[in-house]
């Protein structure tokens, strides 16, 4: 590929060397580019006495995005020190008593469909959940 053809439908690569000599001075010292700032999170380590903070935080009620904000970490990095001291982070998709519930309504007739609707979660989630259960699941055309 020839450079007027380079230049004239520049890859990705090519549109931000452009970019970047735009910002090269034209002082005749030879002053290079001036690189653009992108904003960037400083790792930052969390002692143990702040994990054990973390970890009441959490049990008291606070969320995983609550405490990523405070402690200036990632929500996931989160989840991993909660987890690494035995806390489980996930939300149940259904408590004990939506389950009796959502196993009395698939007796009745309902489908996984129309109790994943009910309570505002997946089909995929209900099937799971009641198979988990015990409940016996009827066939695809069973009513």
């Amino acid at each position: 590929m020839g450079a007027i053809e380079a230049l004239s439908n520049p890859s990705t690569a090519v549109q931000w060397l452009l970019d970047l000599a735009r910002t090269w001075s034209d002082a005749p010292n030879g002053a290079g580019p001036t690189m653009p700032t992108r904003p960037f999170k400083t790792l930052r380590k969390l002692k143990p006495a702040e994990i054990d903070e973390l970890v009441e935080q959490y049990r008291a009620g606070s969320s995983v995005y609550q405490l990523a904000e405070k402690y200036g970490i990632h929500r996931i990095t989160i989840g991993r020190h909660l987890r690494a001291q035995g806390i489980d982070t996930t939300a149940p998709a259904l408590s004990e008593d939506q389950m009796m519930e959502a196993a009395q309504l698939y007796a009745d007739g309902w489908s996984c469909k129309k109790i994943a609707k009910h309570f505002g979660v997946g089909a995929e989630t209900v099937r799971e959940r009641l198979h988990q259960a015990g409940v016996v699941m009827r066939g695809p055309h069973e009513r």
